[in-house]
């Protein structure tokens, strides 16, 4: 085994000796996130390890999973959201029980707003939802 010590590495691809895919180790970025429209069409906008989404009722989506995780410990966080492009009240979107909540292969949304006090939460369908997933891929 040799070490190799630099200032500045570039490289298009990273490949084993053999030509395989390269294990990294100590890996930390998120194995999955998505940025989705709940609102009309439930469009996925852009994501990674995501194979589609699923319509489960108002402010309900369950994200799928390309590659499913190892096991249902893994971390999954939503971000705020807007209602429409335009909003500027405070949205939200979290993990939650609706049909599948946390399996290996998908996890559920609700994404919702805030009613004047801290208890008070709407469900609705968000313009804008976002999350990540970071755990060990199976």
């Amino acid at each position: 085994m040799s070490t190799l010590i630099a200032t500045t590495v570039k490289a298009t691809t990273l490949q084993t000796s053999a030509g395989g895919t390269v294990t990294l180790t100590k890996q930390t970025a998120a194995k999955a996130w998505c940025n989705f429209e709940q609102a009309s069409s439930h469009t996925v906008r852009d994501s990674f390890n995501i194979s589609s989404l699923t319509d489960v009722g108002a402010g309900l989506t369950n994200t799928n999973y390309t590659n499913n995780f190892a096991n249902d410990d893994y971390v999954a966080a939503g971000h705020a959201g807007r209602q429409a492009a335009t909003s500027t009240t405070a949205y939200w979107l979290f993990p939650t029980s609706s049909t599948v909540v946390y399996s290996t292969s998908a996890t559920s949304w609700t994404g919702g707003y805030s009613i004047s006090t801290s208890s008070g939460m709407g469900v609705l369908d968000l313009f804008l939802a976002l999350c990540t997933m970071h755990g060990d891929l199976a």
